[in-house]
């Protein structure tokens, strides 16, 4: 039994769900079943209890669960130092961000200080949508993501750090007929439309907002963006109104204002990383960036 079917097994037992672990592992549902099936054998017991409805550990699965997940963990942090030491500390960060937050304050400290300590250490910046993070997160093509708390928390394999403290506001354009209120409600809103990502774009942001007018007792008109960004300039252009927190760039735009509004989500501005991804830099990173948030 090899490293790779050891990932395998561990990210089938921690699913509980042989098509949702091959996607994570970018290999098909057969496949995945048919690796299995040679542990099975070879190992001459069985893990899974499989049926139409859901997939169970068995007892022997459970203990070799544990005891898998230690010795990946150890081989791959061992992996990790070894090319540490063999690399003298060079090679790549990837590190996304939500698109359209306003973040220039956050990075020239921890920059400043890879240039100095680290110049054989590429940092690269790139915006992405909500899905997009997440993929590159699972994907390990990214090793940092900074984005909204209610996007990562209850997601497997993903640990976070809240940097900041944020919160929704109703976004209106200057002309809109409530855009001088200091506090509104979302009922304030029933004949206006509502402007947010797609599905595509985000699978929690639009379900959270949605849920949120379900039970203010509003059926607005909802009008789906493709990004962010669309949705940022439907507004801008008086469109429609929109859910955004105070870190969104269109934050300090005369063309719009931001009203308080009870809280929709939990939209906290927050570092996130993917437990199984072993780059070596990624250590020194978060304890610099994070030192300047606590």
């Amino acid at each position: 039994m090899n490293f790779t079917q050891m990932k395998y097994f561990i990210t089938a037992a921690k699913c509980l769900n042989f098509t949702k672990a091959a996607s994570q592992l970018y290999i098909t549902q057969p496949a995945l079943s048919r690796q299995i099936s040679n542990i099975e054998m070879e190992l001459n017991m069985q893990l899974f209890v499989r049926n139409n409805r859901s997939v169970k550990l068995t007892p022997a699965a459970v203990v070799l669960l544990e005891e898998f997940e230690k010795i990946y963990h150890d081989y791959n942090l061992a992996v990790a130092k070894a090319l540490n030491s063999f690399q003298g500390l060079s090679g790549e960060l990837n590190i996304g961000i939500l698109e359209g937050l306003r973040l220039g304050d956050l990075f020239p400290e921890v920059l400043q200080y890879f240039s100095e300590y680290y110049p054989y250490v590429k940092i690269n910046l790139r915006s992405y949508s909500f899905n997009g993070l997440i993929e590159g997160l699972y994907s390990n093509k990214l090793d940092f993501i900074i984005t909204l708390r209610f996007d990562v928390e209850n997601r497997d394999r993903l640990q976070y750090k809240v940097i900041e403290k944020t919160r929704d506001h109703v976004v209106v354009h200057k002309d809109h007929r409530l855009a001088g209120a200091r506090y509104v409600k979302l009922s304030d809103f029933k004949d206006d439309t509502f402007i947010m990502v797609s599905t595509e774009d985000s699978e929690e942001s639009p379900r959270l907002i949605l849920d949120a007018l379900k039970n203010a007792g509003v059926s607005p008109n909802i009008k789906f963006a493709s990004s962010i960004s669309e949705e940022m300039l439907w507004v801008e252009a008086g469109v429609g109104v929109c859910i955004l927190d105070n870190r969104s760039i269109l934050f300090e735009n005369p063309a719009v204002h931001f009203l308080d509004v009870d809280p929709v989500s939990d939209p906290s501005l927050t570092l996130a990383w993917n437990i199984d991804n072993y780059n070596p830099l990624k250590k020194i990173f978060k304890e610099n960036f994070l030192r300047k948030e606590e």
